[in-house]
């Protein structure tokens, strides 16, 4: 416990909602997706994809809600990585085998979003892959 980055948050509650549901005047602290393997690659190559650094994603240990944590600490940095969550064993067993998640800073989930446009995403390579998502 001593090593989670634990917070002190805002509010009297930590919200979770789907992004179309933020009104005008609400900012998220970070974003958190569930993700297959194909969308974890796309999400990894984004977050690295204009950036100087190759190492803007990490992976730390902790119980499945802990990514969360791990984002909100990385939310404090110039340059945010993304959390790559639900590797603890004992969460595995209540999702779908396939199902990982990432987790990132709004700030970062900005960057990443103005960087689609001519990128990868938009290749045949990755249409292909999308295809069977």
């Amino acid at each position: 416990m001593e090593q989670l980055p634990i917070r002190e948050v805002a509010g009297e509650y930590v919200v979770f909602k789907p992004l179309e549901k933020v009104v005008d005047g609400e900012e998220p602290a970070v974003v958190a997706f569930l993700v297959n393997p194909d969308q974890l690659s796309a999400l990894v190559v984004m977050a690295n994809y204009a950036r100087e650094s190759n190492e803007n994603v990490i992976a730390p240990f902790g119980a499945g809600c802990h990514s969360i944590l791990f984002a909100y600490a990385e939310a404090e940095k110039d340059e945010p990585r993304a959390v790559i969550g639900f590797i603890d064993i004992t969460v595995r067993k209540h999702v779908e085998k396939d199902i990982l998640s990432f987790t990132i800073p709004y700030k970062m989930f900005l960057e990443m979003e103005a960087e689609v446009e001519g990128s990868f995403l938009q290749t045949e390579q990755w249409l292909k892959i999308a295809e069977r998502i």
